[in-house]
Parts: structure tokens; sequence; C-alpha cells
């Protein structure tokens, strides 16, 4: 090995890439689980909002974090305690439409109380939580993290 191939810190990036491919695997997984588990819940019993004929507005269908598998309780915690960064970034499920949410906060916290037991069973709505984890975590600031979740989950431009 010559003393240029020493500059190179080969081992440093293969093991930069399998933490990487790690990452993204159990993002995968974490994906099948919450959707396995949202299929659970519906066969338990859970099921899809019911309008309310008196107000037209939908009621919403809660979930006990106990019931739920850990790394999902982890995500709907995580909402919750940077609930003011969730409410500022968009949902890009149809939830808006068929739920009434407003925001990725919504997806997990029940603006009445408890937790909405929609984004247990909704791959994109974790994948936006899992994607704003990672940049809060990372000290991204709340408008390049809003606009990284609208670059990768939000309908394709116009132009």
């Amino acid at each position: 090995m010559s003393d240029d191939d020493e500059a190179f810190d080969v081992p440093s990036l293969e093991s930069a890439d399998r933490r990487t491919t790690l990452r993204v695997v159990m993002a995968e997984l974490t994906i099948i689980l919450l959707v396995v588990v949202g299929i659970g819940a519906l066969a338990r019993g859970a099921s899809a909002p019911i309008p309310s004929s008196a107000s037209g507005s939908v009621t919403a269908v809660t979930v006990s974090l106990a019931d739920l598998p850990a790394a999902t309780a982890e995500i709907y915690q995580y909402a919750a305690d940077h609930a003011d960064h969730f409410a500022d970034i968009p949902c890009y499920c149809g939830c808006d439409r068929s739920l009434g949410h407003r925001n990725l906060e919504d997806c997990f916290v029940n603006p009445a109380g408890g937790w909405d037991a929609h984004a247990s069973g909704c791959g994109i709505c974790t994948a936006e939580a899992l994607t704003a984890q990672e940049l809060l975590d990372a000290n991204t600031h709340i408008d390049v993290l809003r606009q990284a979740i609208i670059d990768r989950y939000g309908p394709p431009s116009l132009t």
C-alpha cells in the first residue's frame, strides 16, 4: 500500500455506507411494521372515522401507546414532544381531506386529546415523522426541515 493509498480512509467510507444502509433498512422495517400494526388495529376494532351527522365533522379514532410496538410509541412520543415543530410540517398522505388533519402533529396527537390512531398505520406519516426527527436531531432550522418534507413527500412541482 502506498502513502497515497493511506490518504484515503476506505474503511471509514465503508463504515459510513454501512451505517447509512442500516438506517435506511431500519426506516423501511419501521414503516412496514407500522402498516402491519395499522391493519391489526383495524382488525381489533379500530375503524375509519365516522362523520358526525350533527356537525359534519370527522370523529377521530384514538389509540393507546401501550397497545403499539415500542418503536411506534416512540415516534408518537417524539411527535408530542416536538408538537410545535410538527404543527409546522404538512402531511401528504391525504389525511387533510379524509380526516381533517391540519399538519403532521394531527396525525399523531389528537387536537381533542389522546393519540390519533391514524399514524400507527400510515407509512407516509411515519416516514415524514422519521425524516423530521432526523433533521430536528441534527438541529435543522424548521424552515429548512419543512421545505425538505415538501420536496421529498409533497406533490410534484408544476414548473
